[in-house]
């Protein structure tokens, strides 16, 4: 979404607050209405969501504050962070806490921009250091209060070429990360060189037809990971936590069957500990959707293959904890990896994931 000479990045909504600032939404506010209610306010969370501008001269302010927990035990406050394209910026500016009143950040271009970008081509980096890029906090609503400077929004040859879409819980919202560069979904993105459209919800993450229509339909990605199970394991019969997946996960691959689809069933966490046979019930539910599916780019994943200890948890034993995120995308990547090498050995047509995926 393009606002006041601005990229909007995972922004698909916006209204006027009555104090002023707008309020900021990564779904269509039709779609939004169309959630489970806890869904309706985890669309407001801006997870992945950044504010991207060049600066044409002089230095620009953009002035955010956190949303009023209303009653929620949130933090009050959260960390943004601003970055030169694929180039974190320094300790004057980075990161910063955004509290319930209105935090300016006054941006201006890094001095070393020239070299900066020698580094960015050199390394064959996916954004230009040009960009400005304001990462939000994830964990919670963040609102718009004020833009102001001689700015212009992004150009295509700035920005990724390709991009992943995340979709899941808590946990791909980013939960247990301490900034938001640190959620798996980003650490992922980043590492295969791809930009992000992160629609995690946390808490609320029931697979509806109508998103699954939405990520299908209206989202322009080129890869994507869906990861489905642990909102609902506590609530929900196998059967119709069957019936779910397989028409969320049918919709999504059917209408995009030459696109890679990771689908994700639960992370290591307090079930398994436990010995639930439910958790075991769930997972055979996304691996079975998918060998019935039987598409050659749909893929299963076991979430304990990607956090396979109890060491990466929160004491919750259920969020990934910073080394936990780390560890969920190291694998994932090397799992997107190996399956679009096997494919490139007979195609030739996925070498770009083996060409841009950086490991840190």
């Amino acid at each position: 979404m393009l606002f006041e000479n601005t990229e909007l990045h995972n922004i698909r909504a916006m209204a006027a607050l009555p104090g002023g600032g707008f309020r900021l939404s990564r779904i269509p506010e039709d779609l939004r209405l169309k959630m489970n209610p806890s869904a309706q306010n985890a669309a407001f969370y801006t997870c992945g969501c950044e504010i991207r501008f060049n600066l044409r001269q002089g230095p620009a302010k953009i002035v955010l504050r956190r949303a009023p927990g209303n009653g929620v035990p949130v933090d009050p406050s959260g960390v943004a962070e601003v970055w030169f394209g694929p180039f974190e910026g320094d300790w004057t500016i980075c990161p910063r806490s955004i509290g319930p009143e209105p935090t300016t950040l006054t941006i201006k271009g890094p001095a070393n921009l020239e070299q900066l970008q020698c580094c960015a081509s050199e390394n064959g980096l996916a954004y230009d250091p040009a960009l400005v890029r304001v990462i939000l906090p994830y964990d919670w609503s963040t609102e718009l209060v004020e833009i102001e400077g001689e700015i212009d929004p992004p150009r295509a040859e700035q920005l990724p070429a390709r991009t992943m879409l995340a979709y899941g819980s808590s946990i791909t919202h980013g939960g247990g990360a301490v900034r938001p560069t640190e959620t798996y979904a980003m650490l992922t993105a980043n590492r295969l060189g791809m930009g992000l459209i992160n629609l995690g919800f946390a808490g609320s993450a029931h697979m509806e037809a109508d998103m699954a229509r939405f990520i299908a339909r209206d989202v322009q990605w080129d890869l994507a990971t869906l990861e489905m199970g642990i909102n609902v394991i506590g609530s929900w019969a196998v059967e119709q936590f069957r019936e779910r997946v397989q028409g969320f996960v049918r919709e999504i691959a059917a209408t995009h069957p030459d696109r890679w689809i990771f689908c994700i069933d639960l992370f290591t966490c307090a079930h398994d500990l436990k010995g639930d046979p439910l958790i075991d019930a769930y997972r055979r539910v996304v691996k079975e959707t998918v060998e019935d599916l039987a598409l050659p780019r749909l893929a299963y994943v076991n979430g304990r293959s990607l956090l396979t200890g109890t060491d990466g948890l929160t004491s919750d034993l259920v969020h990934p904890s910073s080394s936990g995120m780390q560890e969920i995308s190291a694998r994932l990547v090397e799992t997107i990896r190996s399956k679009a090498l096997r494919t490139s050995a007979r195609s030739g047509e996925d070498r770009w994931f083996l060409k841009s995926a950086i490991l840190a």
